[in-house]
């Protein structure tokens, strides 16, 4: 044999004996065993088994004990290890074993009843990834797979039925998540992103996704219709007892590319300190970045928003897959503390933010209009804007049980803020006749400046006796409100209409103020019934008054007056009456019902009517004339729920509810807003109060043994007398429109998520889907010749504008247009996880199609599609970290052609000095394709509106944890709790997720 022949055979050996060696190795074995009740021999059925190997901290296996009490752990690693069952009601079992290479079976385990651990022993179960507990759904942390220093938000985007948005809201199963709790104690009020943006996910153990009645409904036990979506976060044991915390500093670089020019510095720090004990939780916050992050609502910024009229907001995109449009650099700080005191008869929140925020937008958008003579208008803006807002915000919850019998919970909140915006965009318009001809309309530009002061008060008080019998109640429920925002703004704008060859400028100051207050109480008294039966009666009362002024003026025009050149000299300004206008909006609701209730066994239901008498009283005053409207409407309310709970898997409910609502202040408010020269709105203070009906079903599935979870949601409603928009053109392609009440409007959707282990496999499947179907009006007119309702001057002449078009319903130049839109969104997403990566494959579509009466408007349906792929990969305990993420996006049926997108995102990482300190490299949108669309099909037209975004660009970071979280740094990673790493590519700072 020649030597090349035996180096070949050598190595054919070598190989052979390498690949038997790994799968000896490798080798999986199957350890078994029975659990039984040590005092009655019964077996012990739906226990938690786990297994962690010898000198590990976390578990590594884990099985669900079937009815019989048998359980199978498989694909185990022979070894040392540590064995340990758990279930409520039973002392946790423990006890050291040894796996030989043939498997191990314990026979019979026995398990000792200790109801005094019933809390430990829920808490400390890692079974089931997912259980659907009635209203709640409770995700298994540790099932998830995160990095040290990833924030709740990366572990939300993990969780089946759980969604977040590019602008931070959380929603579940379609639901909007309005508040986060701490193992029940409150964290910041209101503001869910304190939490999800600056919670370590580290800390989390279960996460819970919680239907919460109202307040004043979970005292009674009988369902109000007022309910809202909360999560609760039950933090891990390890954290409950001193101080933790962790600290984040970057800093890195744009990369532009042939889609983004940005080339500025980047930056982002982020800190979170907590001391959490069983009766105290103490957290400090800390946050600041130019990466998009905005750890916060912005509240100042959003009442400064409501004040900026038709020409505000640009930056609408919220395209795509998501947001990210613009660039927003944010600073935020607060403080939080929940304390339980007085043998725990009273619980005490209390907390304090400050916030800052500026945001720079680009924008480019066109904006396609339907006529009914079948001609199109074919709008193109091009714009920008700076905003700047901040503000502070203080809050307390106190919650005090004087005895058995009664209590009082008292929760009032105060937000001071102020901010200034500027923005300024040029357009054009032209005409598409039904020949394919086009024509010019108009051209020009506007611009838009003001500086706002804001302060809101808000918060209920709620008094709760208990009457001695059981089921008989008392109670009492107080809501206030109050704000005041005032603006001062300019409004400018040059608009130059070809057919008529002349330029219409505008060159304006306002002062405007709005206040609105409101006052609410409720009183319920419930009566038990005898054989399950429960009786309550109620009665509400609701007062609000909003008050609203608008003083404009008009300023000299400069010369020359352009987009450059626009400065407002306020030097011989004059007072304009036309364009001036003040309105007293005064409604009260009596709200009277009653609400019988049965309870027994797994059934619940309830029937209940309500009339609800609402009177409305409106004062405008335009110029030197005065207006007084009254209105009275007898509405009535029946309500009904069912909740069966079919087995312990397996649960429906069913609800209906009706309620009335009032216009807003600006859609009474009878001035012309004409901040964008091309959008003439105006309100209407003959507008009656609308009314809702909603229908809503669910049904939830939740196998404890194979862990196969279902969440179905079918939901139906119809809107009497809403609220619809009247549009018409003028010649010149200027668009006017005001609110009307119009024909009835239904709407339909159905909510799905499901999650499946395949088999007893490392995958699972996890699919979210939503498809909705609507019908709604509104009310389009021809182009008009306006001329003659305008003076001299250009005012408009109002009388005779609010009497020719005040009974749009009845003419027969309008169209009746009724709009029906289909939407649907589905994902797909394929997870494999062992001990040390985590690889995801998913796919999801968008589709939306409108229908309308107007026939040349009806155009195709819009698909955005997206296959993405992530890797998350820690090998053992060498502290390295791979994070990645592979994004395709493709567009079709959009006016506008979109090119594909492939987006990759990378991260490595380290853990250095005892595994307290992690070092991070990420790199976003490495290929240089991300973008920013926004799309709008709505009453008669499709608008697609393109907004800068952060592009590509390269950041280093340190990020340390210290107390009770840096010790849990130095532990082996958990199976599924992740290894070390960063702060996701796709996490806050990330490009647009698509």
């Amino acid at each position: 044999m020649n030597l090349g022949r035996r180096i070949l055979l050598t190595a054919i050996v070598a190989a052979f004996s390498i690949a038997a060696g790994f799968a000896a190795s490798a080798q999986n074995v199957t350890v078994s065993l029975t659990l039984g009740d040590s005092s009655t021999g019964e077996p012990v059925g739906f226990a938690t088994v786990s297994i962690k190997p010898e000198g590990a901290k976390e578990v590594s296996k884990y099985a669900l004990s079937d009815h019989e009490g048998k359980v199978k752990i498989e694909k185990v690693r022979p070894g040392k290890y540590t064995l340990k069952a758990e279930l409520m009601g039973y002392k946790p079992y423990e006890s050291e074993i040894e796996i030989p290479r043939d498997g191990l079976d314990l026979g019979l385990v026995k398990m000792e009843p200790d109801q005094q651990v019933l809390d430990a022993a829920v808490t400390t179960a890692v079974g089931n990834p997912i259980v659907i507990k009635k209203d709640t759904v409770e995700y298994n942390a540790s099932s998830f797979k995160t990095s040290d220093n990833d924030v709740l938000e990366e572990l939300l985007k993990k969780l089946p039925g759980v969604e977040v948005s590019e602008d931070g809201t959380v929603t579940a199963n379609g639901e909007t998540i309005t508040k986060i709790t701490i193992d029940g104690k409150t964290f910041f009020l209101d503001d869910p992103q304190l939490a999800t943006k600056n919670i370590p996910a580290k800390i989390v153990d279960k996460v819970k996704v919680v239907k919460k009645k109202s307040e004043q409904a979970e005292f009674t036990g009988i369902d109000d219709g007022d309910e809202e979506y909360v999560i609760d976060l039950n933090v891990k044991k390890g954290m409950m007892n001193g101080l933790f915390g962790s600290a984040m500093l970057g800093g890195g670089h744009d990369i532009p590319s042939t889609r983004s020019i940005m080339n500025d510095w980047r930056y982002q720090g982020a800190a979170m300190m907590g001391k959490f004990t069983d009766k105290t939780q103490l957290s400090l916050i800390l946050n600041g970045n130019n990466t998009n992050n905005r750890g916060f609502n912005d509240l100042s910024g959003s009442m400064m928003q409501s004040m900026m009229g038709g020409g505000g907001g640009m930056g609408r995109g919220q395209g795509g897959w998501g947001g990210g449009n613009g660039i927003t650099t944010s600073w935020m700080g607060g403080l939080n503390g929940a304390w339980t005191l007085f043998e725990d008869k009273m619980d005490l929140s209390g907390n304090y933010v400050y916030n800052n925020t500026h945001r720079s937008v680009l924008e480019n958008g066109v904006k396609e209009t339907y006529l009914t003579d079948g001609s199109t208008l074919v709008y193109e803006d091009n714009g920008h804007s700076n905003t700047f807002s901040d503000g502070h915000r203080v809050g307390f919850r106190l919650d005090h049980k004087f005895s058995d019998n009664t209590s009082i919970l008292i929760q009032p909140q105060l937000q001071i803020g102020r901010g200034s915006y500027d923005q300024i965009s040029t357009f054009n318009t032209d005409n598409l006749s039904p020949a394919g001809v086009l024509s010019n309309t108009n051209k020009g530009f506007s611009s838009t400046m003001g500086e706002n002061s804001n302060i809101t008060t808000r918060g209920f008080a709620l008094f709760r006796q208990k009457l001695g019998l059981p089921g008989r109640t008392i109670s009492l429920m107080t809501n206030w409100n109050f704000s005041n925002n005032n603006m001062v703004g300019y409004n400018q704008s040059d608009t130059y209409t070809f057919k008529d060859d002349q330029h219409t400028i505008i060159n304006q100051r306002y002062d405007r103020n709005s206040k609105n207050r409101s006052f609410s109480t409720r009183l319920v008294y419930t009566e038990p019934l005898g054989r399950n039966f429960y009786l309550e009666g109620a009665y509400s009362f609701s007062w609000r008054k909003n008050t609203s002024y608008k003083n404009t003026y008009d300023g000299l025009v400069p010369d020359p007056f352009t987009e450059d050149s626009h400065i407002y000299n306020p030097t011989g300004e004059t007072f304009n009456q036309v364009y001036s206008n003040s309105i007293v909006n005064r409604s009260m609701t009596h709200d009277a019902g009653v609400n019988l209730a049965y309870q027994e066994g797994r059934t619940r239901a309830q029937v209940g009517v309500a009339f609800m008498p609402t009177f409305t009283h409106n004062v405008t005053v335009d110029g030197n004339t005065e207006k007084s409207y009254d209105n009275f409407d007898p509405n009535w309310a029946p309500r009904a729920m069912l909740f069966y709970d079919i087995n312990d898997n397996t649960e429906m409910r069913l609800f209906y509810m009706g309620r009335s609502s009032q216009p807003s202040t600006n859609q009474l408010m009878a001035v012309m807003d004409n901040s964008n020269p091309l959008n003439l709105s105006f309100g209407n203070p003959s507008l009656h109060p609308y009314f809702n009906h909603n229908l809503r079903t669910e049904f939830n599935y939740s196998n404890k043994q194979s862990f196969f979870t279902f969440r179905g949601t079918l939901e139906g409603g119809m809107v009497q007398n809403p609220i619809v928009n009247a549009l018409w053109y003028d010649n010149s392609g200027v668009q006017y429109s005001m609110p009307i009440n119009g024909d009835n409007s239904f709407n339909g959707n159905f909510r799905m998520f499901l999650n499946w282990p395949i088999a007893k496999s490392n995958f699972s499947l996890a699919v979210n889907s939503r498809t909705s179907y609507s019908v709604s009006g509104s009310f389009v007119g021809s182009a008009f010749d306006m001329s003659g309702y305008y003076d001299a001057d250009g005012a408009v002449k109002y009388e005779e504008f609010v009497d020719a078009f005040s009974d749009i319903r009845n003419r027969t130049d309008f169209i009746n247009n009724k709009t029906r839109s289909f939407s649907q969104m589905g994902r797909l997403r394929l997870t494999y996880r062992d001990d040390n990566i985590e690889v995801t494959a998913s796919g999801r579509t968008r589709v939306s199609k409108p229908w309308y009466t107007i026939e040349n408007s009806n155009s195709s349906a819009n698909w955005s599609n997206q296959v993405e792929s992530t890797i998350n990969w820690t090998p053992g305990l060498s502290g390295f970290g791979l994070k990645a993420d592979f994004h395709y996006n493709w567009y079709r049926g959009y006016s506008t052609p979109m090119d594909d997108e492939y987006i990759l995102n990378a991260e490595i990482s380290q853990l250095v000095f005892k595994r307290q300190v992690t070092l991070a490299l990420r790199c976003y949108d490495i290929l240089g394709q991300a973008k920013n669309l926004s799309v709008t099909d709505a009453s008669n037209y499709h608008q697609e509106v393109f907004n800068n975004t952060l592009g590509r660009y390269i950041i280093f970071s340190v990020t340390w944890r210290f107390g009770n979280f840096g010790k849990a740094g130095q532990q082996l990673q958990n199976r599924y709790g992740g290894g070390p790493g960063g702060r996701g590519p796709m996490g806050p700072g990330g490009p647009p997720r698509r």
